[in-house]
C-alpha cells in the first residue's frame, strides 16, 4: 500500500517529528510532550505525545508550526 502523500503544511513539520513541545493552551493549562506525527483522521492536526506514554492530544498542525518556526527565527 503506498504512503499518502503529504500536504506542504505537514512536509514543512516533517522535519520537527520527535521534537519537544511546550506550549501554553490557556493560563493554567501547559501541553508539553513530543510532535510525533499527523492525525490520521485529520490532515491539518498534529499528534502531540504527552510525558506519559499512553497519553496523546491533538493540535491544529499551524500552532505546532508556529512554535517550532519561531523558534528558529529566534535563533537568528
Amino acid at each position: 500500500m503506498p504512503e499518502p502523500q503529504l500536504t506542504g503544511l505537514q512536509k514543512r513539520a516533517s522535519k520537527y517529528i520527535n521534537k519537544a513541545f511546550s506550549y501554553q493552551m490557556r493560563p493554567g493549562v501547559v501541553i508539553e510532550g513530543y510532535f510525533s506525527g499527523f492525525d490520521p483522521n485529520s490532515i491539518d492536526r498534529a499528534v502531540i505525545q504527552l510525558s506519559n506514554a499512553a497519553d496523546k492530544t491533538t493540535l491544529p498542525l499551524m500552532t505546532v508550526l508556529n512554535y517550532f518556526e519561531g523558534d528558529e527565527e529566534m535563533e537568528l
